[in-house]
């Protein structure tokens, strides 16, 4: 089992997309089906949307949203309840009780692998620290180990460098355009983010690189207005950085040999 989660503002683009709904309201027949709610009383997604945003209004919190799709892998058939049971688990061990939150779980079938779509309000009922949102990728693999072990699944190995995972539909297009011009770009020896972002730029690849201590810690791209993160096109921060410093240390041995020769 692998999560994947983003954060936001919008209660009722999120529901809907998970209710299955197209932009114009109307729903993809198949595509979605309601597993679980918590501290809701409507069903439909405009009503749930409505209760988790009336619920996060008065807070100081922008970003209440919070979206986690877990996914399996393929052939790997969890039944409906197992699934629902790693979804209130999963909910439990980033800090939202079911008890004390508002959650929404969907099931998607319109991938060959078994995935849900879990949606909470970060406020809790009646008030309180919104949900902390630091660390979320080392959680989320912490926690999905966690779930596997206790119920059985099997567990979803990190991928290696330039290989892609699932994205949403709308993310495809960026997704690959974004990895074919990092491994163009690397492949031309690029050794720096300053470098590798000049090269996106052209192809019109908007980056950002969050460096500490001279260090990549964090990479995402926009493209054509649609934002992905470094590890969906096949190369986290940790990944990039170690090809640059190969690449660096590759340069500087050939230098030598020159030098000497």
């Amino acid at each position: 089992m692998i999560a994947k989660t983003t954060i936001g503002a919008d209660f009722l683009g999120a529901i809907c997309y998970g209710a299955g709904l197209r932009v114009n309201g109307k729903e993809i027949e198949g595509k979605s089906e309601l597993i679980l709610t918590h501290n809701l009383v409507s069903v439909d997604p405009k009503g749930m949307a409505m209760e988790m945003q009336r619920e996060a209004e008065f807070s100081r919190c922008k970003k209440p949203v919070w979206h986690t799709s877990l996914s399996w892998k393929p052939g790997e058939n969890p039944s409906k309840e197992q699934m629902i049971e790693a979804a209130n688990r999963y909910c439990e061990k980033m800090g939202a009780k079911p008890e004390d939150h508002q959650i929404v779980v969907f099931q998607h079938h319109d991938r060959p692998h078994r995935h849900i779509h879990v949606y909470m309000n970060r406020l809790p009922i009646g008030g309180g620290k919104a949900l902390e949102t630091s660390h979320n990728y080392a959680r989320n693999v912490r926690v999905c180990n966690e779930i596997s072990r206790e119920l059985g699944f099997e567990k979803i190995e990190n991928l290696e460098r330039g290989k892609l995972r699932y994205v949403e539909e709308h993310q495809a297009e960026a997704q690959k355009v974004v990895s074919f011009a990092i491994k163009v770009a690397l492949k031309q020896k690029c050794r720096t983010c300053e470098d590798l972002e000049c090269r996106l730029n052209k192809n019109g690849i908007e980056c950002n690189f969050l460096v500490q201590n001279g260090k990549l810690k964090y990479s995402s791209y926009r493209y054509k207005g649609v934002s992905i993160k470094g590890q969906d096109v096949g190369f986290t921060a940790k990944q990039l950085e170690a090809k640059f410093r190969e690449i660096r240390t590759s340069k500087m041995e050939l230098s030598r040999e020159v030098r000497i020769g």
